[in-house]
């Protein structure tokens, strides 16, 4: 593929390409909005987001408006916090494209689009927002334990969010939230949540759900069913 410009700016460098194709025997140029640049731990976001997000390991998306996805998103004011939190929870504006892009893209080392943005797929979904500080967190969880974690949840759509009985202003909505998997049938469960808790606690997550709201009984015994976390922007 023919390397048609580097551009430095802001201390990035953004490479464009251009994919020659055949159609009715003629060349046409296919243009992809996907970029990298120098890696570093992303800061905090807030919604409603801007054209794009850039992830800890150079990846940056355009993302697009979706002003149908957005009206569906509960107002800023009626958030649980009050008035002082509005900013935390504004309507998200834009999103990623998921029929345009490829949903193999790492986002870390071990993580890939498609893990975070699954579920929103597999009901038809095609918008969706991943939180560039939370992919840094949760592999950042996993290279701390030194082993694979499954991500049962990730980005909701607000349809999507009231299916599944979701709070009205869960942290899904915005895509800065993940529920790690816990195997909840090993009689182990209860440690392995509480090292996936304590290994979120260390990397500096904003919130972590306390493991009792997230157990479940199986047999009589109370066991650990997944661990949620989210950079919601305040503490």
């Amino acid at each position: 593929m023919p390397l048609n410009e580097v551009d430095v700016r802001w201390c990035w460098t953004f490479v464009v390409l251009s994919i020659a194709t055949l159609a009715c025997g003629r060349s046409s140029l296919v243009s992809v909005d996907v970029f990298f640049g120098d890696s570093g731990a992303p800061g905090p976001a807030d919604p409603p987001y801007t054209e794009t997000v850039t992830f800890a390991n150079g990846l940056r998306l355009a993302l697009t408006e979706s002003p149908e996805l957005t009206l569906t998103y509960p107002g800023a004011s009626g958030n649980p916090f009050g008035a002082a939190r509005t900013g935390h929870y504004q309507p998200v504006r834009f999103f990623i494209p998921l029929q345009s892009i490829t949903l193999s893209h790492p986002l870390s080392e071990n993580f890939v689009l498609s893990e975070f943005v699954g579920p929103t797929v597999e009901r038809g979904g095609v918008w969706a927002y991943v939180d560039a500080q939370i992919a840094d967190h949760v592999q950042r969880i996993r290279s701390g334990l030194g082993r694979p974690v499954i991500l049962s949840s990730a980005f909701r759509a607000p349809e999507h969010n009231s299916v599944v009985g979701g709070a009205s202003y869960s942290r899904h909505l915005y895509g800065d939230a993940v529920d790690i998997d816990v195997d909840q049938s090993r009689s182990d469960a209860n440690t392995i949540g509480q090292e996936v808790f304590n290994e979120a606690m260390d990397v500096g997550v904003d919130f972590v759900l306390p493991l009792i709201d997230t157990s479940v009984d199986v047999s009589g015994q109370t066991r650990v069913s997944w661990v949620h976390i989210d950079d919601r922007g305040f503490r």
